[in-house]
């Protein structure tokens, strides 16, 4: 009896045993799952939008100037949106120096030798592909993007007012400034002709000279989605613009009328262009629009 007591105690014992190690596979187990949740961030229970169709706007700072950006994103399948997209962009050239001038009219700024604003239309139609999606709140989802199409360069004169240093009535070796400057184009033989520049004039002088030049371009980038919410668009966008026009973008005046100071015009008529944008929108969902729009028809009836 007393052996089968003590085998009894013994068995208890490796029972005992096992189960706490079970418990303790168990509670590691839990643990780990926990930590690795956690490691990938805030545990996502929003409601998921499936069929995401998308419009957002984007602020874009370029290599050669700044614009904005409309897209709206049409989907084709879980990965895959086709893209409609109009880009606005203000072109500088890249020799562009402001210049101070003081004059009895007050001090402005002004870009020397600048003869025309160049601003960039342009209309688009590409795709997007999602490489890696956003499973948690903290993740980022990243793609890729390409468009392409027509794009058209509106030219604006700048005029400038000006003035002349006339000699005083009477004759002699004394000139006072003209207080009355007049608007005028940029010319580069004021500098010969004892005219001076005082201030640019207005924006609206010369909106009835605009000039087209047609073209074309290609735009290839990067988006990254960082949004906490899944019907929010909040995106960094990096890529490159390739763009050509039919004649070169007349943005400066190169030419001067003496042979030994005259420059090679920099004007150019490929451009090839870096840009970062900020981008932000919604994501809308087709059937719910539609329902929507059949629930207005039902109550206008």
């Amino acid at each position: 009896m007393r052996m089968l007591s003590s085998l009894q105690v013994q068995i208890c014992r490796v029972d005992c045993f096992f189960n706490v190690k079970k418990q303790i596979i168990v509670f590691c187990g839990v643990m780990n799952c926990f930590f690795a949740v956690y490691a990938q961030g805030e545990i996502d229970l929003q409601p998921r939008v499936y069929y995401r169709n998308e419009w957002s706007l984007a602020g874009m700072i370029n290599s050669n100037g700044f614009g904005a950006n409309y897209r709206y994103g049409q989907r084709i399948d879980a990965a895959n949106k086709r893209l409609f997209e109009v880009d606005f962009a203000y072109i500088k050239n890249l020799k562009e120096t402001k210049s101070y001038v003081e004059s009895e009219l007050g001090s402005a700024r002004y870009v020397d030798g600048k003869k025309n604003h160049a601003f960039d239309f342009r209309f688009a139609l590409g795709k997007q592909h999602e490489m890696f999606r956003k499973h948690d709140l903290g993740g980022i989802a990243v793609r890729y993007f390409y468009n392409y199409g027509p794009s058209v360069a509106l030219l604006k004169p700048i005029y400038y007012n000006v003035g002349v240093w006339k000699p005083l009535p009477g004759g002699g070796p004394y000139f006072y400034w003209d207080p009355f400057p007049q608007p005028e184009k940029f010319d580069p033989l004021w500098a010969g002709n004892n005219i001076r520049i005082s201030s640019r004039a207005s924006f609206f002088k010369g909106l009835d000279e605009l000039k087209l030049l047609p073209g074309a371009f290609a735009k290839f980038g990067f988006n990254f989605d960082f949004s906490k919410q899944d019907r929010v668009v909040n995106a960094l966008e990096a890529g490159i613009i390739a763009e050509g026009f039919i004649k070169k973008l007349e943005i400066m005046d190169f030419t001067y009328t003496h042979p030994e100071s005259r420059k090679v015009a920099q004007n150019q008529q490929f451009f090839l262009t870096l840009f970062v944008s900020y981008r932000f929108g919604r994501i809308v969902d087709p059937y719910e629009v539609k329902k929507k729009r059949e629930r207005t028809k039902e109550i206008s009836y």
